[in-house]
């Protein structure tokens, strides 16, 4: 009798195992890549709210582990060393890319237009599903302020979306149009352009959540679109997401 008693038991656990993890397979693995960065922290925290599964690209995994906690799967993976990412993206889903080259050592040249051509490529050869990249309002200016002290970093991820949209994948860009804050998610109403205009701010926080929205919807495929502060917009709390990503055009005129 006890024996059985384990047995019904352990069928239990395994069933209860197996459907958590079905859970979390569910929609996908995500990989997040630039995920120990402010906005990418955030990408993982709203990925796994979601009910995602998560792997976030790092270059150092002490840092990673640090910044991410212990319990947060990760590979170390760098998007200047190609050779790395197969294994990155090995078994994923989807792409989340909030890579940037930094204010310390700004090389945008070779990490945000090719380091993303290396990822987007390698998610091509891993057969990402959907690839979701956070570039910046501005890309398209034919000067802007940015380019002059930051090797022009804006027309380099400009090459990066052109370079995403001529790969066939499935994607998303979306362009953080102004200064980044830390403000907390709803702590401002946003909007969505399409218009590359006039810069305001945005919060990382609201930043990440659209991300993963933009994953969840079909409406958003293939588009790009600029959010910011407006006080005409919404919370992101009460943004109609369908709606929202159906009113906007794939081939827009700020491309």
């Amino acid at each position: 009798m006890m024996k059985k008693l384990q047995i019904i038991i352990l069928g239990l656990a395994l069933a209860t195992l197996a459907s958590s993890r079905t859970f979390a397979e569910g929609k996908g693995l995500v990989v997040v890549a630039g995920a120990t960065g402010r906005t990418g922290q955030l990408v993982v925290k709203h990925l796994k709210a979601e009910g995602y599964e998560v792997r976030a690209m790092v270059r150092s995994l002490e840092k990673g582990k640090r910044v991410l906690g212990e319990d947060s799967a990760m590979v170390r993976a760098d998007v200047t060393e190609p050779s790395s990412l197969p294994p990155l993206l090995a078994g994923a889903d989807f792409v989340i890319s909030a890579i940037g080259s930094g204010r310390n050592k700004p090389n945008p040249e070779a990490v945000d237009y090719g380091g993303s051509v290396a990822l987007i490529d390698a998610a091509k050869s891993a057969g990402i599903k959907k690839f979701i990249m956070v570039t910046s309002g501005g890309v398209t200016w034919w000067t802007h302020p940015v380019n002059w002290f930051g090797k022009d970093v804006l027309k380099w991820k400009h090459k990066a979306e052109l370079y995403l949209r001529a790969s066939g994948l499935t994607h998303v860009i979306v362009r953080p149009n102004g200064g980044l804050t830390d403000d907390p998610a709803n702590a401002n109403k946003i909007a969505f352009t399409q218009n590359d205009g006039f810069a305001m701010k945005i919060s990382r926080e609201d930043v990440a959540i659209v991300c993963v929205k933009s994953l969840a919807h079909k409406e958003a495929d293939n588009k790009t679109f600029e959010i910011q502060n407006d006080a005409d917009g919404l919370a992101a709390k009460d943004v109609d997401w369908t709606k929202t990503f159906s009113a906007m055009v794939v081939q827009s005129d700020n491309f």
